[in-house]
């Protein structure tokens, strides 16, 4: 019988454990990758450690991920060869920290129901064992937290499953009659998740309510509730007043506005936006465009980063208006829809099938024992609906799903009868989570994905040019222009470089630059001298007969154009 073989104390030690192994394992293979969020964020740290709060702090990032990586490089102070490793390695730390949330969380579900388990009779039904929910919700986790939201992805995502989890856990552990620290200590895990993702502090006020909700007619339950949401408003306003004062308006975060408008309507492109689309608004201080044929932006200042018009597009994007619109609004449902479906019931089929078999188990009861846990999986659905008319990416939902299925398999009530069937399907759906989790992990380190480019990249070669651009001069605070896409130029960043100029590749760009006229090519340059760059950076033309004034650098993908 499965039961005697995983009833054991150690159970849980050997599943965190080879969590933590497979966690550490997948930071590893992708510790020379980064995106270019992770760049804005890593811009947005360094400014916090140096105290520069007017480039520390705005309305599109949330500034608790990146100051904790700002503080802890900055202490470390690593090379740029090691720096994307650090920060790989501080998101490792996150992962652990939210496996630790999860285990709250799972083990405050276990006991939520067990205590109050009806055992009067024999054929009473029970919770599933506890084998059972540790099993499952262990790999659960390990999907989640590898795949959904690896390790190697330099993003708050794995911070805001660990507040989702701890949220929905101590939530679970409230009590009208508990000690008041509890419900302020609620209230602050609400702001500290506000202040990962701007997207959590509506969220916030839908917890409280639900909360609220869930046990009102219960007597200093609300008196409790005030106090958790008086906590939360104290510890969110810091970053309000900050955001508002910034842009001399009420704001708690730009983001969800300006990717509506990025996306719905009126779809401008998402950098060097300058007001030429019809109804998009009035530029209140937009990149500065230099040329038209090819198209060059410049952008020295007032924003300080690797490459400015990302590490703050709120900033470049002011006076943006979104519009509602119903047929792209529709549109974009239609996609962020399916792609919500496709995580919840199409990614891992198995996972499914077992809820459904032990829902059927259970009859009934289940959906009565799912009525009592109805805030957690309200919070949750909340969560994942605020993207839908918006922009879907998974990891943005990694804690909803999470708690998502956890709270459908603590619903389960068995009879004693079904508890061997229960347990087989709890070990098949195991096993075959499993075996994803190592093919998935093979295809890591194999560099061989089901879906080119869904895996960690590589900046070795990104690493040697930083490294070859201080070999020609360059230092630490030189400005340079680009010719190629500037989100994609993380040796900028580890060559501590600024981009102040670009001709974006975007918008075929580059190619009309490559096909001017070398009248028109000396004016590009001129024009990005006069910006204060020393050097042009692009990616080498394969026409070796283009690169007659451009100097390679060794073994990597780029070129340079030296300026003055």
């Amino acid at each position: 019988m499965p039961n005697r073989f995983f009833q054991s104390r150690r159970l849980e030690p050997c599943l965190a454990l080879a969590t933590l192994a497979l966690g550490f394992f997948h930071a590893w293979l992708g510790r020379y990758s980064m995106d270019p969020d992770g760049i804005s964020y890593l811009d947005i740290g360094q400014s916090f450690f140096r105290r520069d709060w007017p480039n520390a702090v705005n309305s599109y990032w949330s500034p608790l991920y990146p100051w904790t990586l700002g503080l802890i490089l900055g202490v470390v102070d690593p090379s740029p060869r090691k720096e994307f490793v650090a920060a790989c390695l501080v998101n490792f730390v996150i992962f652990a920290l939210a496996l630790l949330a999860f285990r709250f969380l799972l083990h405050t579900l276990i006991a939520f129901h067990s205590e109050g388990a009806p055992g009067q009779s024999p054929d009473a039904p029970l919770p599933l064992p506890q084998w059972m929910m540790l099993t499952l919700g262990y790999v659960i986790f390990l999907w989640i937290a590898l795949e959904v939201d690896p390790p190697w992805e330099t993003t708050p995502d794995l911070a805001v499953l660990a507040f989702t989890c701890l949220a929905a856990g101590v939530l679970l552990r409230l009590h009208p009659t508990g000690k008041i620290w509890t419900f302020a200590f609620f209230g602050l895990i609400l702001a500290a998740g506000y202040w990962t993702k701007a997207i959590l502090f509506p969220l916030g006020f839908v917890t409280l309510a639900a909360a609220y909700w869930w046990k009102r007619s219960i007597p200093g339950w609300r008196t409790r509730l005030l106090i958790a949401t008086l906590f939360f408003l104290a510890a969110s306003a810091p970053l309000i007043f900050l955001l508002s004062h910034q842009k001399a308006r009420f704001t708690f975060g730009d983001s969800g506005k300006l990717n509506y408008a990025w996306f719905i309507s009126p779809r401008t492109f998402w950098r060097n936006w300058q007001g030429g689309i019809l109804g998009s608004g009035i530029p209140a201080h937009p990149t500065r465009q230099l040329l038209r044929h090819p198209d060059l932006f410049e952008f020295d200042g007032p924003v300080l980063g690797t490459y400015p018009p990302w590490t703050d597009p709120s900033y470049w994007n002011e006076g943006l208006k979104w519009h509602f619109r119903l047929k792209p609004q529709l549109e974009q449902l239609a996609t962020t829809t399916a792609s919500e479906v496709r995580l919840l019931f199409r990614v891992r089929p198995d996972l499914i099938t077992a809820v459904i078999i032990l829902a059927l188990l259970s009859g009934g009861i289940w959906l009565s024992t799912s009525r009592q846990l109805w805030p957690l999986l309200a919070i949750s659905a909340v969560g994942m609906g605020i993207y839908l008319p918006l922009f879907e990416n998974d990891r943005y939902l990694g804690g909803f799903v999470l708690v998502i299925f956890l709270t459908l398999f603590a619903a389960v009530r068995l009879r004693p009868t079904a508890q061997n069937v229960a347990a087989y399907v709890t070990l098949a759906v195991s096993f075959t989570m499993l075996l994803a989790t190592a093919d998935y992990t093979v295809r890591l380190a194999t560099h061989h994905f089901a879906i080119p480019g869904t895996g960690p990249n590589s900046t070795l070669q990104d690493i040697t040019a930083a490294e070859d651009l201080w070999q020609v001069g360059l230092h630490p605070g030189d400005k340079v222009a680009v010719i190629m896409n500037g989100t994609g130029a993380y040796w900028a960043h580890l060559a501590k470089v600024r981009i102040v100029a670009e001709i974006m590749e975007t918008g075929h760009g580059t190619k009309e630059f490559w096909d001017s006229s070398p009248e028109v090519q000396q004016q590009v340059f001129h024009l990005f001298a006069q910006a204060h760059a020393k050097l042009a950076v692009t990616t080498c033309p394969p026409n070796p007969a283009l690169q007659k004034d451009w100097q390679p650098l060794p073994a990597t993908p780029y070129c340079i154009h030296r300026l003055n």
